[in-house]
């Protein structure tokens, strides 16, 4: 007795098992990556609102010299440059994600017409390149989310310095940074 399954064979099951592992595997990677992009832009949406802010108070006041003000402001566009670097990064992660999902998809669709037409050397040799290509964007999308987290840092770092900046400003003197501190400085824990 002939089931409709019978025909078909166990290889092309197992070798399609590969490229659809990796689609979901793609998708939580995706997932984070959408996570981390909505933090970026929703803290440059807070940037822009705390510049508007300082730009306003220094209208109603009618002070533009106001060194503690300026050197937040000048904090501010740095870190805004900053964050869309990071989301830059974000944006070419996710889609070399996209691409490898595209690449998984394909290759099934390879696969079963390795199966279903006479060409299958084509097919299978059409397949195998394309499952490549995707498992490189997805190492490419890890190297540029790494470049991402490095980013991470040298933010907060900078963050931090024009915090103290501030903070020796409104208290005595004040004394502007001469710029970011080096890596695994004083503090930096590292």
């Amino acid at each position: 007795m002939s089931t409709p399954m019978s025909g078909i064979n166990p290889e092309i099951i197992q070798q399609i098992l590969a490229p659809a592992a990796m689609i979901p595997a793609c998708g939580l990677l995706l997932l984070s990556s959408t996570a981390r992009m909505n933090t970026v832009l929703a803290r440059i949406r807070a940037f822009h609102a705390e510049r508007l802010d300082v730009w306003r108070s220094n209208a109603e006041t009618g002070t533009r010299d106001d060194s503690v003000r300026s050197l937040r402001l000048e904090g501010l566009e740095h870190q805004t440059h900053q964050l869309l670097s990071r989301a830059a990064l974000l944006r070419w992660t996710m889609l070399q994600l996209f691409g490898a999902v595209a690449c998984n998809l394909l290759s099934i669709v390879g696969l079963a017409l390795l199966y279903l037409t006479n060409h299958q050397d084509a097919f299978y040799t059409a397949s195998v390149m394309v499952f490549v290509t995707g498992i490189v964007l997805v190492l490419g999308s890890m190297a540029t989310s790494a470049l991402e987290v490095k980013r991470i840092l040298e933010t907060v770092r900078y963050e931090h310095a024009r915090v103290e900046c501030l903070c020796d400003a409104s208290s005595a003197e004040f004394v502007a940074p001469v710029g970011p501190r080096p890596a695994g400085g004083e503090g930096s824990g590292l």
